[in-house]
């Protein structure tokens, strides 16, 4: 069984047959894909050169993918059959918020996802696949390494149209940014967008709100308020769900925003139980490939959730 966890900014690579132990590797997600398309022809061609060193070498393994970027069900097909085209055995792709639920042993779990990029996903009775958010670490994506530093610069150009001085925030950013005011921060922050420039920034923001900055820990509320409300979206729109489980490199790493989102879930009324992952999601494609491979059904199986999936009103802020 092959399962990958193909995230923004690495890929995880696991391959396991039996009672023979786990073989893993992880690369920069770059490296094979190279700024083209996940369903490219050569990305593939280059993902399963991969695949291939931990021992598929005739591509008849059980396959699955959980891939950031495959947020609808025309992306998953795209990248299903260029998949399929190169390898002749089974193969299931679904979004990496997707694989959580089954690497936190959860039939009916709601995804959350917050690193490089924030996806909320979850399935309806039927099985079909509900997303919500995932539209880019430039205009959206709370919680995400990107979105946090992008909030941050905001909420210090708002302190300081309001007369006010830079707190522990705005002096970090100053100077991660080489900017000596807040005009420049602002130019500099824009001209020099990229997906891991902004990341970078991230840890500033936690940083700072360890040391008791208002503006930080508003912007990882704010963070943490928005990724709730996706998943009251979710719940809104069908998904069944038992437990939310989140995952990626902010939530998993920073201790305030998962804390914030747990206290958010409950102001918004959610009721089911709120973990983090605490095993790399991988874990969760062997489970889907296991399913796969034994015709089990895996992501595609759905019945009533054990829980209702929210309060009929929220609680009040």
């Amino acid at each position: 069984m092959i399962g990958i966890d193909v995230g923004g900014t690495k890929t995880h690579v696991r391959a396991e047959d039996g009672d023979v132990a786990a073989r893993d590797r992880t690369v920069p997600t770059r490296d094979w894909q190279q700024g083209r398309g996940l369903d490219h022809q050569d990305s593939i061609r280059s993902l399963l050169s991969i695949v291939r060193t931990l021992g598929d070498d005739d591509g008849t393994a059980a396959l699955v993918v959980g891939a950031h970027g495959c947020d609808t069900p025309a992306q998953i097909e795209a990248f299903h059959a260029a998949l399929s085209a190169q390898r002749p055995g089974p193969v299931l792709v679904t979004n990496d918020a997707a694989l959580v639920g089954p690497a936190a042993g959860v039939t009916h779990a709601i995804g959350v996802i917050a690193g490089t990029g924030s996806i909320v996903v979850g399935a309806t009775m039927d099985g079909s696949p509900i997303a919500v958010g995932g539209h880019g670490w430039m205009i959206a994506d709370p919680g995400s390494a990107p979105a946090l530093t992008r909030e941050a610069v905001r909420a210090v150009i708002r302190r300081a149209d309001e007369g006010g001085e830079p707190d522990a925030l705005g002096r970090a950013l100053l100077s991660h940014f080489a900017a000596p005011g807040v005009n420049e921060l602002a130019w500099m922050f824009m001209s020099t967008a990229t997906m891991h420039r902004w990341a970078e920034g991230a840890r500033l923001v936690f940083d700072a709100a360890e040391q008791g900055s208002k503006d930080a820990l508003e912007t990882i509320e704010a963070a943490a308020a928005e990724l709730a409300h996706h998943v009251t979206l979710l719940l809104d729109r069908g998904a069944v769900a038992d437990a939310v489980v989140a995952a990626g490199g902010v939530v998993t790493n920073q201790p305030l925003l998962a804390r914030a989102l747990e206290t958010e879930l409950v102001l918004a009324g959610v009721t089911q139980p709120f973990r983090v992952l605490d095993h790399p999601p991988v874990a969760g494609a062997i489970a889907l490939a296991r399913d796969l491979r034994d015709g089990t059904g895996g992501i595609t199986r759905a019945t009533a959730p054990s829980t209702p999936g929210r309060t009929t009103q929220p609680h009040p802020r």
